[in-house]
């Protein structure tokens, strides 16, 4: 009784943070809209908006990663894998963040051969991707950079940012493969946790995705996704 008790709250959960996560959706809609009307008079009308636009953004993106946590613990979540070109696809996920990078008066440019192409599954990526930009765009100073290449077997997609970098903390805990996340610390880190887990699940042959934090020698952060 007791087990059944807990899958029918962590099912009822599941399908609270989708009600939640379809609500924020049509909320960060229609904040864009106002946004976009350009009916903002001063700086501070400016900065409230930012907050907004930014606070919502990450709800979304958290709700985003629970849920596709919980698919994958409830082994829900599949793969669908097809060829992607990866010039398209980067120039697509930097149009999806145009508003945000804007309000922020960020760039964001792609260095890219147009014919460069990879096997993934291109939605599960697509959010990967996203959930680094929103975070550069609020921590970058000026421009962002969206590179990838093919290095052996593996594809390397690079996004950069001339800000402040990653701390080294976080770099750390990433490189521990066996930890969870603590929500006892000040930040879960949970986008990152999330790009893990989707970057391990694409595999060929006895290779598995992975991600890596790094910082630029020049000042700046450095997220890589290695996908096999």
């Amino acid at each position: 009784m007791e087990k059944d008790q807990t899958i029918d709250f962590s099912m009822l959960l599941a399908s609270s943070v989708h009600d939640i996560k379809n609500s924020l959706s049509v909320l960060l809609t229609s904040l864009d809209a106002v946004i976009d009307d350009g009916d903002i008079h001063n700086d501070k009308q400016k900065q409230n908006h930012q907050v907004l636009r930014d606070q919502a953004s990450q709800i979304n993106n958290t709700l985003i990663h629970l849920l596709g946590l919980y698919r994958l613990q409830n082994n829900q979540l599949f793969l669908n894998l097809d060829q992607v070109f990866i010039a398209d696809f980067l120039a697509e996920q930097v149009e999806q963040q145009k508003l945000l990078l804007d309000i922020h008066n960020v760039s964001a440019s792609i260095e890219c051969d147009d014919d460069l192409s990879g096997y993934f599954d291109e939605n599960l990526i697509a959010g990967v991707i996203n959930n680094i930009l929103i975070n550069c765009a609020k921590y970058a100073k000026t421009r962002i950079v969206l590179s990838a290449e093919q290095k052996g077997p593996y594809l390397h997609i690079n996004i950069t940012d001339d800000g402040d970098g990653y701390p080294q903390a976080i770099i750390k805990h990433l490189s521990n493969h066996h930890r969870s996340i603590d929500f006892n610390s000040g930040s879960t880190n949970l986008g990152l946790f999330f790009s893990q887990k989707i970057a391990a699940l694409h595999r060929c042959k006895d290779r598995q995705g992975s991600i890596l934090l790094s910082n630029l020698p020049e000042g700046g952060g450095c997220f890589s996704l290695l996908l096999p």
